[in-house]
């Protein structure tokens, strides 16, 4: 049996990957009637779901020699290859980002008309650039956890979103991204990714860092720039609010 959450919370559930795709198109119409898709972009979305494959449910313990690599232009390809398969296998609706959008400079409502061919294309030549940053964690050779951390000058987005403007005009980085595959959540990789996100932006010069907690996250998939718990845990100290987020700093 293939699963795979809604945003909205909802389970879905079938028997392969083209069942999956159907049966989320026909929730999607029956508990969200506001959302007009076009053919096109229908279309897109049961390819992504055919393309991820659904989720089996089963969770796995990480094994003891997890490892974490900063991201390089010789990363591209298992970059991408995580993306397209594991990194979204329960949630198909975000699997044509490729945490590409706090990196690009227009506003986020037309990032949604954008198509993951897209977004994969600009993310790779990104990566191969060297322009993008962030960190990988590998299990038992495979990716298993991502962490968008990059000088805050490489995400455009974050002074285009109210709330998050920085607090620190020398040098500051930000982490706005932590994307674990589903099978190895909840064993404390996220932090883990964040302690090396850190170093990661010590060693590219950045002398603090700024990160964006969800204030009450209702799922997996709403926590995604991490949890205010864990940044404290790492030693980040709480600036200010915004509508729906806490704003959190560290010196680097």
């Amino acid at each position: 049996m293939r699963t795979l959450n809604c945003l909205c919370g909802a389970r879905v559930e079938a028997g392969d990957a083209s069942s999956l795709a159907e049966a989320y198109i026909r929730h999607t119409g029956a508990e969200h009637p506001q959302v007009q898709l076009s053919d096109d972009r229908r279309a897109e979305l049961v390819d992504r779901v055919r393309r991820t494959g659904g989720w089996d449910g089963e969770r796995r313990p990480l094994p003891d020699d997890v490892a974490f690599r900063a991201l390089q232009p010789s990363l591209a390809d298992e970059y991408l290859e995580y993306f397209d398969t594991d990194a979204f296998r329960d949630n198909p609706a975000w699997a044509g980002c490729y945490c590409l959008s706090y990196e690009i400079d227009i506003e986020p409502l037309a990032f949604e008309d954008r198509t993951a061919a897209d977004n994969r294309a600009e993310k790779r030549e990104s990566i191969i650039s060297g322009r993008a940053g962030g960190v990988l964690a590998y299990a038992g050779g495979r990716i298993a956890g991502w962490c968008n951390a990059q000088p805050r000058s490489g995400l455009p987005l974050l002074d285009r979103t109210p709330g998050f403007e920085t607090v620190d005009p020398e040098r500051p980085g930000a982490i706005v991204c932590f994307v674990i595959a589903p099978q190895y959540r909840g064993q404390g990789l996220a932090s883990r990714l964040l302690d090396a996100g850190c170093d990661a932006l010590r060693e590219r010069g950045c002398t603090s860092v700024e990160s964006f907690p969800p204030r009450d996250p209702k799922s997996d998939a709403g926590a995604y720039h991490g949890s205010r718990k864990m940044y404290e845990a790492a030693g980040f100290e709480h600036v200010r609010d915004s509508k729906h987020h806490a704003v959190m700093r560290k010196r680097l």
